[in-house]
């Protein structure tokens, strides 16, 4: 029985019928098949035919498993590259009213008591439930990869940095970490999360596949809303409960019937969870077919992430949310239950048993006199560890402060990646304090999990931030020096004039000392906040300033400046050099052009100025401004 598509392609179509074939021989029938061969119980799309009628499975309330009937219009060959697709509308009462509902990707499709495929798309506002079918066939290769040698779970390919995404638009340029990354050379990647949609065109109208329902808790409405535009259209959030309720909360199930959630069976509602603790992120969808203790769901990618390790769940479905546009099952993700392994083009895959490895986060939020305490994990998986994590952050800051409106943000965060501790500590304002904790958060685990250098696995995050709401940054209105020209030993004192967005203007001092050493001529007194600072470096070191080791990349965040930190430095136009990315401060440029001249390996770049002196001053808040004078040294 062959399960691919006619092709023009006789060696295509071989290699993809062995395949199937193979799959198919390897896999004894499921609990509940008919006694027959596995090949007996699964049904090509060469048998269907307009007209036929079938019966389909999926859950609408608690966890009890409906059938609902299914009329076969069509198998549509070659929807897209390799794959077939086929029609169906489905009946029944509640769905001739609500649609194809989110939630019910995965639903298996029975003809005969045969395995046909899973319900996996659907076009939206439409006026009858119709829906795409992904045949079997499909499906059951994610099942074999489970078991190949070249497994490797927690690596997913994608090369954004999530965070940027998250960071309001207008505050990307004020992020100190955006900076710093783009130092790192991090930022030439580009943003694409939404890659996995396989939408299949005809015309302007879009078959596509059915979204999921990512069920939030421990976010605000107005923070879920945002996080939809940054997830893309594979999964469609909305805020819920994070736990499913226990057996006495089920109508008729004080006795625990009815809420059996160790059993996944075909047409089982079933979880994916990126964020479990106080904080839980799940997307909800449908078992299609069960092997043992492995299964297949969806019959659609989640992001089409490849091998992963991340916690399946039982879920429990409250009601079904009938929307013009497209209904929806509201869910509640449950009990651990095993893992999802793959994240293919037409199907996931996992296997009962053990969950899989978590990163363990604790978050303590001060503000507006209170203290709160968060505990959660997130997934193993970059980079959606940078993904969720920042975005469960982000909802636990919009459950505890405004959802807009300024503020100013204190955030330290200790991150143990089993090699080191990494610490860092930013102060900033902003308008959009749950977006903007989150991204900046998101751009640190990307910078330390997918760097370039070195593997490194995050074992352990502690955040510590401290929010105070209202306008409370400061400008650096001038920089006057105490004279213009100065002698080799002497200190040029600064007066910063500073003026708050509220509140009363003020003063401070600082002074740089000239070294003894020094050649007469001109010096440049350079003054600014963090972001200054951080740009005038990268300007200055040129190619010298992106990291060559992982050593030189954590140096990136261990000479951050906090964004409440005054930068003060004395430079000199006399060139100074990087060997191998490590700027040689101290030495003359003539001798260490000779030092370099002799080096036997290691990149030589040169930079224009020499840092002579830096100074640091702190002020409430975040400041910012920056400003530029020449002095002169005379014998």
């Amino acid at each position: 029985m062959s399960f691919n598509r006619r092709s023009r392609f006789p060696l295509a179509r071989a290699c993809a019928a062995a395949l199937v074939a193979t799959v198919l021989l390897a896999i004894p029938a499921a609990n509940g098949a008919r006694a027959d061969t596995p090949e007996g119980y699964f049904v090509s799309v060469e048998e269907l035919k307009r007209g036929d009628r079938c019966v389909g499975r999926t859950v609408f309330v608690g966890t009890e498993i409906e059938e609902f009937e299914l009329l076969i219009l069509g198998v549509i060959r070659g929807a897209a590259p390799g794959t077939d697709l086929i029609i169906g509308r489905a009946g029944g009462a509640l769905l001739e009213r609500t649609g194809i509902l989110e939630g019910m990707s995965g639903s298996p499709v029975y003809k005969d008591g045969r395995l046909i495929g899973a319900i996996s798309s659907t076009w939206q506002f439409s006026k009858e439930p119709i829906a795409g079918i992904t045949p079997i066939g499909e499906m059951l290769p994610a099942l074999e990869l489970m078991d190949t040698e070249g497994h490797a779970s927690g690596r997913p390919g994608l090369d954004e940095l999530p965070g940027l995404a998250m960071l309001p638009e207008g505050e990307r340029a004020a992020s100190s970490l955006a900076r710093i990354c783009d130092t790192a050379g991090m930022l030439e990647r580009r943003i694409d999360l939404h890659s996995a949609s396989n939408a299949v065109a005809f015309g302007d109208r879009v078959l596509s596949p059915i979204a999921a329902p990512l069920v939030v808790s421990g976010a605000n409405a107005d923070y879920v809303h945002r996080a939809s535009r940054i997830l893309g259209p594979g999964v469609a959030p909305l805020l819920g409960s994070g736990v499913a309720p226990g057996p006495a909360a089920v109508p008729g199930s004080s006795s625990g019937a009815g809420w059996n959630a160790g059993e996944l069976e075909p047409g089982s509602a079933v979880g994916i969870q990126f964020v479990r603790g106080d904080v839980n992120w799940t997307a909800i969808g449908t078992v299609t077919h069960r092997d043992g203790d492995r299964l297949v769901a969806f019959g659609h990618p989640l992001f089409n992430a490849g091998a992963i390790d991340m916690p399946m769940v039982a879920a429990f479905v409250h009601a079904v949310m009938p929307i013009q546009s497209m209904s929806f099952k509201y869910a509640s993700g449950g009990e651990l239950l095993g893992t999802i392994k793959e994240d293919r083009n037409r199907a996931v895959a996992g296997i009962v048993g053990p969950g899989p490895p978590m990163v363990p986060f604790t978050v303590n939020i001060r503000a507006n006199g209170g203290e709160r305490l968060f505990e959660f994990e997130t997934v193993s998986n970059r980079p959606y560890t940078a993904l969720f994590s920042g975005l469960a952050f982000g909802g636990a800051v919009s459950s505890a402060v405004k959802a807009s409106g300024p503020v100013t943000v204190d955030m330290s965060v200790r991150i143990d990646t089993g090699e080191e501790m990494v610490e860092y500590r930013d102060v900033f304002h902003t308008t959009e304090p749950a977006m903007r904790c989150s991204g900046e958060l998101s751009l640190l685990l990307s910078f330390i999990a997918e760097n370039a250098f070195e593997e490194r696995e995050l074992r352990g995050v502690e955040l510590d931030v401290t929010i105070r709401e209202g306008d409370s940054w400061t400008v650096i209105s001038r920089v006057d020096a105490d004279r213009k020209v100065y002698r080799p030993g002497d200190d040029v004192t600064l007066r910063l004039f500073m003026r708050p967005r509220q509140g009363d203007p003020f003063e401070r001092e600082l002074s740089l000392r000239i070294p003894n050493s020094i050649t007469p001529g001109a010096l440049t007194v350079r003054v600014g906040d963090a972001v200054s600072f951080h740009l005038g470096e990268r300007d200055r070191l040129a190619a010298g300033a992106a990291p060559r080791s992982y050593e030189q990349l954590l140096n990136l965040i261990r000479d951050a400046k906090p964004g409440n930190i005054v930068v003060a430095q004395l430079l000199s136009d006399s060139p100074s050099l990087s060997l191998s990315g490590d700027e040689m401060r101290g030495i003359p440029g003539r001798a260490g052009l000779a030092m370099a001249s002799s080096a036997t390996s290691g990149a030589v770049d040169p930079s224009m100025f020499s840092v002579l002196r830096e100074r640091e001053l702190a002020v409430e808040g975040q400041v910012v401004g920056s400003f530029e004078m020449t002095i002169h040294v005379r014998e």
